[in-house]
């Protein structure tokens, strides 16, 4: 998803929109850091802002308690959140960045140190449209699993990393956030979701699975997939 910084979505103008969704994108959280985002954006009443963003498909209250609200992204927000300001690009570029990608996806699979495991890269969106050129960027679902279930393997990998967590939940989840960032390779036009994309479009293309890759390490023999059954 492409955006402009001049759009105004829900209300709000582009930017300020982008980063109010990912402050709830990947888990649940309540309205502290919210709010205070949008004061200092001289953006009231914030509930209304909230309402917007619920009408609208990109935020959904999951649960409320004593009159405080816990939201999470949508689909739609989850895009959002996910919205690229930066300038569109050629298909020959997008190739090129989709075979660099498929590389680093390989890459990773071989290196017998990594916890996880890339099950599938899936492109969808104007990427298949081959008469539309320049695109806005290139749309990827990533489905991958764990290579072990052991909580201090996971553990150690993730201290050995040398990075500083805020909290526990950024310790938990930095192997995904790393897998992540090794197949963007900080390409903003690579759009990578998590999301199930057959509940989007029935136009998909595959562009790698561990299956056909002959120098994966092989997937566990139960496969359990992050976001599927």
């Amino acid at each position: 998803m492409r955006v402009a910084k001049t759009d105004v979505i829900a209300g709000l103008p582009a930017p300020v929109a982008r980063s109010l969704v990912r402050l709830f994108r990947g888990r649940p959280a309540g309205r502290r850091l919210a709010d205070k985002l949008l004061q200092d954006n001289g953006i009231e009443p914030v509930d209304a802002v909230f309402t917007a963003f619920e009408t609208a498909g990109y935020l959904e209250k999951i649960d409320e308690n004593d009159g405080y609200i816990w939201w999470e992204t949508t689909t739609s927000g989850n895009a959002l959140a996910m919205a690229s300001f930066g300038k569109p690009i050629s298909r020959k570029t997008a190739d090129t960045l989709v075979a660099a990608l498929v590389g680093r996806a390989r890459a990773y699979n071989a290196d017998p140190g990594k916890p996880l495991y890339i099950d599938k890269l899936r492109i969808f969106g104007s990427y298949l449209q081959t008469g539309i050129d320049p695109l806005g960027d290139v749309d990827i679902e990533l489905s991958y699993g764990w290579r072990t279930a052991n909580p201090k393997s996971i553990t150690d990998y993730t201290k050995a990393s040398g990075k500083h967590f805020s909290d526990y939940m950024d310790e938990l989840f930095w192997p995904e956030k790393e897998l992540l960032q090794h197949l963007r390779n900080r390409s903003t036009a690579l759009n990578i979701t998590l999301e199930d994309i057959d509940l989007l479009t029935p136009n998909s293309a595959v562009a790698y699975t561990i299956d056909d890759d002959t120098n994966a390490l092989p997937p566990p023999h139960e496969r359990r997939l992050v976001g599927r059954n």
